[in-house]
């Protein structure tokens, strides 16, 4: 099947170069704030917040001291930064291979990040090892890749954690 109807554009996934272009020659706030020492070959650090959260809405607070996540331990945390995707790109939030060598993974399966989308990204942190692995507040913890679309969307996101403030939890609307 042929698509004639749509002018197709290369996708492709945003470079140093392009992102350093599009955050400090443009203005555009992708990532707030922005240091460039987290700016990486392809992506942007992001960095642990203030607070944990268990399933059942328990708080930890970083700001007082560091967490040691027990050996299959599963929380919620989100990232220091805000995080804003333009209308014509997407994005996705990966792991640090350093911090998955030591069995932690950072998110379970919500990489993906809709275009429109503002806020911190929540994050599912679940150590599958067996040993604690200690979270401080600010830690390099993820990191986040932005990738062009075919065309900038017609319908933005606008579902349930747009405008996300810290971490959040579920809004699985069937628990």
């Amino acid at each position: 099947m042929m698509i004639t109807a749509i002018m197709w554009r290369e996708k492709m996934i945003l470079s140093d170069r392009d992102l350093k272009q599009i955050i400090m020659g443009q203005g555009v706030y992708l990532v707030n704030p922005f240091n460039i020492e987290d700016l990486q070959p392809c992506s942007i650090d992001l960095h642990l917040g203030e607070e944990l959260k268990t399933l059942n809405g328990k708080s930890i607070d970083l700001t007082q001291s560091s967490y040691k996540l027990k050996p299959h331990e599963f929380l919620l945390g989100s990232t220091m930064e805000k995080v804003h995707v333009p209308f014509d790109l997407m994005a996705r939030v990966e792991g640090k291979s350093t911090i998955a060598r030591l069995g932690v993974m950072i998110h379970i399966t919500a990489g993906f990040i809709d275009s429109g989308f503002n806020g911190n990204i929540t994050l599912e942190i679940y150590n599958c090892s067996d040993r604690e692995f200690e979270l401080f507040h600010g830690d390099s913890i993820c990191q986040i890749a932005f990738e062009t679309l075919s065309s900038p969307v017609e319908t933005p996101y606008q579902g349930k954690y747009q405008n996300s403030d810290g971490t959040v939890l579920s809004k699985y609307e069937g628990l």
